[in-house]
């Protein structure tokens, strides 16, 4: 066989999902992009035509599931929308008819998606009534769902620990999912098989004295990495290790040449002015982990962007690669949120002074295309082509 070249390999793609306009105010409108790699180009999608935006998206093998905040059109549309798209076009499944089955979800956001082979699990926030919670009363709780493309299952139910808070996170390892969440100060994490729910809360919060909302949890074939506010675990199915001093460690030139830059920023005055060590997002290429924080995501608290490489070698700061104006942000500050892997690259997508962050990096250097989604406030979410 011939060896491939450039002319004959299918070209690869990474999809770009957030907002325009500014968290918490009126006129926030979901934004989502297909970029090709090679020609650095992006084409616009549109999930949902109304204002909300793309906080996730999930795969399956041969779609995509996008989904977030926002409410799909007609009488029986779904609230939260869910988008599903093949890499080409819109796949019209059962997204557009699940108005009813959503039920507790009403009002709320789809946080996270991961699939195991015959659904996708979606965890987030639902604002409507939940029995047994509020006394049946519209509220905001966490939230729990599966989804197979064409029926919803509303599980919120069965959420342990439930309250006002989000699952921000949920992974997939091969026989089970992971899932946590919480908000701020209070965190949730539990395992679900699709059948029983196991709660780790307890057991997670003796390990791990700093433990808060969970916001990322990555899976590498042996371990899982769980991040949050104000922590960072690892766990093997048995028992938990606290890597949050390490983590600390790496980040501690940074920590401090950016505590000037934080004192300094007009974030709103109810905002703490310190370092939170939030972790956002956790990927993994098959040979080492790729961190990323800074504000946790939809929160205003002023921190600065940084990222970490973690492997054989422990935890290497790369912060220092990114432009220096994701570094030295001069109004609200900066965050990454998600990161995903494609190809050699590193793609990374957060904010920077309510202005999009989307970098490329890839052996010490990272290549700028935020230029691509400037009509964005926020880069939320990114997913590579699966190879």
């Amino acid at each position: 066989m011939a060896p491939a070249t450039y002319a004959n390999l299918r070209d690869s793609y990474i999809l770009v999902g957030g907002q325009s306009g500014i968290w918490f105010q009126q006129g926030q409108i979901p934004k989502l992009f297909r970029i090709s790699l090679s020609e650095n180009s992006p084409v616009e999608l549109t999930p949902v035509l109304s204002e909300g935006t793309v906080w996730t998206g999930g795969w399956n093998g041969s779609q995509w599931l996008i989904s977030g905040w926002g409410t799909d059109p007609g009488p029986h549309g779904s609230n939260p929308y869910l988008y599903l798209y093949n890499g080409d076009t819109q796949v019209i499944g059962g997204s557009l008819s699940q108005f009813e089955s959503e039920s507790s979800w009403h009002g709320g956001d789809v946080f996270a998606a991961s699939y195991n082979g015959k659904y996708w699990l979606l965890s987030g926030m639902g604002s409507d009534s939940l029995p047994g919670f509020d006394m049946g009363e519209p509220a905001n709780h966490m939230s729990l769902a599966t989804f197979d493309g064409y029926d919803f299952v509303d599980l919120s139910g069965r959420v342990p620990r439930q309250q006002d808070g989000i699952l921000y996170a949920n992974t997939w390892n091969g026989s089970t999912w992971l899932v946590g969440g919480g908000y701020a100060n209070l965190g949730i994490l539990f395992t679900f098989n699709g059948r029983m729910i196991v709660d780790l809360t307890d057991r997670i919060s003796t390990t791990i004295p700093s433990f808060a909302s969970v916001q990322t949890i990555g899976w590498n074939g042996k371990y899982w990495l769980i991040g949050g506010v104000g922590f960072l675990a690892k766990y093997d199915g048995h028992s938990f290790t606290d890597l949050t001093p390490q983590l600390r460690s790496a980040l501690r030139l940074h920590l401090l040449n950016t505590a000037s830059v934080i004192d300094s920023l007009s974030a709103p005055t109810w905002a703490p002015r310190r370092f939170q060590l939030a972790v956002n997002a956790i990927a993994w290429n098959g040979t080492s982990w790729m961190l990323g924080g800074g504000s946790p995501v939809a929160q205003r608290t002023p921190n600065v962007a940084w990222a970490v490489v973690y492997g054989q070698e422990g935890f290497v700061d790369i912060s220092t690669s990114f432009p220096v104006y994701i570094t030295q942000p001069v109004q609200t500050g900066s965050s990454i949120l998600s990161i995903c892997h494609s190809g050699s690259q590193w793609i990374f997508g957060g904010y920077v002074d309510n202005q999009p962050i989307l970098l490329a990096y890839e052996n010490g250097s990272s290549a700028d295309l935020s230029n691509l989604v400037s009509t964005m406030s926020y880069v939320i979410w990114v997913g590579a082509e699966p190879t």
